[in-house]
This record gives structure tokens, C-alpha cells and sequence, in this order.
């Protein structure tokens, strides 16, 4: 058991590398090819980051995560071409015992079940970690892909809440999704 995931994390198809200024050109460019469907529900999308300035502050914040244990973030490469398809991370904002996962995938790779993997993959990498018994995914009600995601993984409904409209495609209602560890 550990205190904190490994900085990277093997899949059969993805590699998760822990955000670095190294890859934000090529995080820059993935957000930038998706931005049609990150901003239908993810926040931070809505204004439009897609140069490698943007993410400066997302660097830091992602450091800064690691060091303090809250947030784990990674950079969802694909292991034939070492390109960046996605982005993904562990949350520490769920409450004492439990850990969030976030996701989202490249839009012109959406649907090779790139998603599924890589929160298989971090499920396990959850695992190893010390003191959690939970794992939670969060999505809008209207997100069904993210539905299927969690679903897939074995992801048992437990609560609906309602939210402040962050994004165009959210509907106001967050659907929590917990498996237990």
C-alpha cells in the first residue's frame, strides 16, 4: 500500500504520465482539437484553452496536487504513437475515505473505449492506495458517455444533486457514481 499513485500508470493501450511542462504543447493541441465536446461539460473548457500558455496555471496546480497529495493529475498518452489523447485524474475533494476520478479523451478518439481504460486503470492504481475504501466518479446527468464509462467499470449509483449551470451542455444535475474498493 502506498500514500500516493506512481507518476505513471501502464495500460494495455494508454500510458498516464503525471502532467508536465514537457507535454503541454501536445495537451494544448488535444484540448484544442476537442473543445466542441469539453465544453459541453467540463468548465475549464468553456474559455477556450488551446495554446500552451493557457496551461500554466493548470502546471502549477498540478504540482503543487502532487505535493500536497489532493490531486493527481495525468496525461493520457497512447503507447503505439506516444501521442497525448486525453487527460485524466484522482481527486481528493470526495470526503475522508473516498477518491475522485476525472477523465476525458481526445475527440477524434472517443469511443475506443479509451476512457473505460484508462479509469480501469486508475481504479487499480487506486487500489494500492492507502486508507481509501471508495471510488467515485461524478458526471452530468446528461453526459452519457460518461454514464457508460462509469457503468462499464462497475460504478453503482448512489445520489443525484443538483448544480450550478457551468457548461453548455449541463443539464444542473451531478450524478455521483461510487465503487467500493
Amino acid at each position: 500500500m502506498s500514500e500516493h499513485p506512481p507518476a505513471e500508470l501502464v495500460g494495455e493501450r494508454v500510458r498516464l504520465v503525471a502532467v508536465s511542462a514537457e507535454r503541454l504543447e501536445d495537451i494544448a493541441a488535444a484540448v484544442s482539437a476537442s473543445l466542441p465536446e469539453l465544453e459541453q461539460f467540463m468548465d475549464w473548457a468553456v474559455t477556450h484553452p488551446d495554446r500552451e500558455e493557457d496551461f500554466g496555471e493548470f502546471l502549477d496546480e498540478s504540482i503543487e496536487g502532487w505535493e500536497t497529495g489532493s490531486t493527481y493529475n495525468y496525461t493520457i498518452i497512447d503507447r503505439v504513437s506516444d501521442e497525448v489523447i486525453g487527460g485524466c485524474g484522482l481527486m481528493r475533494r470526495v470526503g475522508p475515505g473516498a477518491i475522485e476520478i476525472g477523465y476525458w479523451i481526445r475527440s477524434d478518439r472517443a469511443g475506443e473505449g479509451l476512457a473505460t481504460e484508462t479509469g480501469r486503470t486508475l481504479t487499480a492504481a487506486i487500489r494500492e492506495l492507502d486508507g481509501l475504501h471508495a471510488a467515485i466518479i461524478v458526471h452530468d446527468a446528461a453526459n452519457k458517455a460518461s454514464a457508460r464509462v462509469a457503468e462499464k467499470l462497475g460504478y453503482i449509483e448512489f445520489d443525484r444533486l443538483p448544480v450550478e449551470l457551468t457548461a453548455m451542455g449541463d443539464s444542473g444535475i451531478d450524478v455521483y457514481r461510487r465503487l467500493e474498493l
